[in-house]
């Protein structure tokens, strides 16, 4: 039976001859004589219960083979194995690496559940160990490539971070942000936070306008001192609803702080925001002490 599945499984994925039916099941028998034995009673069998019929030099499957191999065999995955490594060796790319390994894996696992899955696959699998060393020698070339870029751009980053070049810090909006705007007022020595809102988030200008100690600066901008940054932050941090509302910008020296619907955005030199990247990390690790 398992033979007699393998050539319909093999059959089914392209138009196969009589020669690549046997040269796949030699290894299975003692002798060609016995191989050819059997691979003709199989043969004869399948188109005799009308799964195979012959066209020209080839075997090709029937409707009801067709039935036979998707409702009967159930072992799509070798199919996919096949016409993924078929794709990859047509486009020369490891596009599909990651399906192949992962539908090869399942049916490893399956085949030691079941061997006869396992037989089945070795005369009717269309690729060979060959084009599996060579996918994985394509691997460990982009590997290898892909190190030596790396490589490359860690220091590129190292020297774009010693010439002091903008960089961003992306947090969550919790207590500790308002920590960061404090220090960094303290370092620039300004008692005065201006706020910048858009007419498109009316929401924002609405909950400034409502918010004690906030007082209207221009048409679209607030001001709040530094000494009442708690109340902003005690509106913002205590109704989650209207925190993923607001969007607005703080300008400090060379900073600039975007408040976006419950995330926060630092902008400035790499050295500044390194600093308030370390600034974060000790009141992290003071709240989680408290």
């Amino acid at each position: 039976m398992a033979l007699s599945d393998s050539i319909l499984l093999q059959v089914s994925q392209k138009k196969t001859s009589y020669n690549d039916l046997l040269t796949k099941m030699l290894s299975n028998y003692s002798s060609s004589g016995s191989a050819k034995a059997a691979l003709s009673r199989a043969l004869k069998n399948l188109i005799a219960f009308g799964d195979l019929q012959k066209d020209s030099d080839f075997y090709v499957l029937t409707e009801k083979g067709k039935i036979t191999v998707e409702s009967k065999l159930k072992n799509k995955i070798l199919i996919n194995i096949n016409d993924l490594l078929d794709k990859s060796k047509k486009r020369n790319s490891l596009e599909f690496v990651d399906d192949i390994i992962s539908n090869l894996q399942i049916f490893l696992e399956r085949g030691k559940q079941d061997p006869s899955l396992l037989k089945i696959g070795k005369t009717s699998s269309t690729f060979y160990i060959y084009d599996l060393v060579n996918l994985k020698k394509e691997m460990d070339a982009s590997v290898n490539h892909y190190l030596h870029l790396s490589n490359v751009l860690t220091n590129q980053i190292n020297i774009l971070q010693e010439k002091n070049f903008e960089d961003m810090l992306i947090i969550n909006l919790d207590p500790n942000t308002f920590e960061i705007i404090k220090f960094l007022y303290e370092k620039y020595n300004v008692e005065e936070i201006i706020l910048e809102c858009s007419k498109e988030y009316p929401e924002t200008i609405k909950l400034f306008e409502e918010t004690e100690g906030i007082s209207k600066k221009g048409d679209l901008s607030f001001k709040i001192n530094i000494k009442e940054v708690d109340l902003l932050a005690k509106k913002l941090l205590d109704n989650f609803e209207i925190t993923i509302l607001v969007k607005f910008k703080i300008y400090i020296n060379e900073i600039l702080i975007s408040f976006s619907f419950g995330k926060v955005y630092l902008f400035g030199p790499f050295n500044l925001i390194n600093e308030i990247r370390e600034k974060r990390e000790e009141y992290l690790q003071k709240s989680e002490k408290l």
